[in-house]
């Protein structure tokens, strides 16, 4: 039931942290085309970058929990 309990708690946290901030990037990206007044056009090699990034950032929030290894060889 403790296994639950911290599961369920990082399934919300990261769900509603990832909503906010695919909203936001939404937002600043509708109003930066809004303000330039032309349609926008996505780039494969914009969506290749994009994609990879992302990525990236998932592979370091995935490899957080080695943070605390280190801290426990260190004492």
């Amino acid at each position: 039931m403790r296994n639950l309990n911290w599961r369920t708690k990082a399934f919300l946290i990261g769900g509603a942290v990832g909503a906010a901030l695919g909203l936001s990037a939404a937002y600043i990206y509708v109003n930066s085309v809004e303000k330039e007044g032309v349609q926008p056009e996505l780039q494969p090699a914009e969506a290749v970058g994009i994609g990879l990034a992302l990525l990236a950032v998932l592979r370091q929030i995935a490899n957080l929990h080695e943070g605390d290894r280190k801290k426990k060889q260190l004492r």
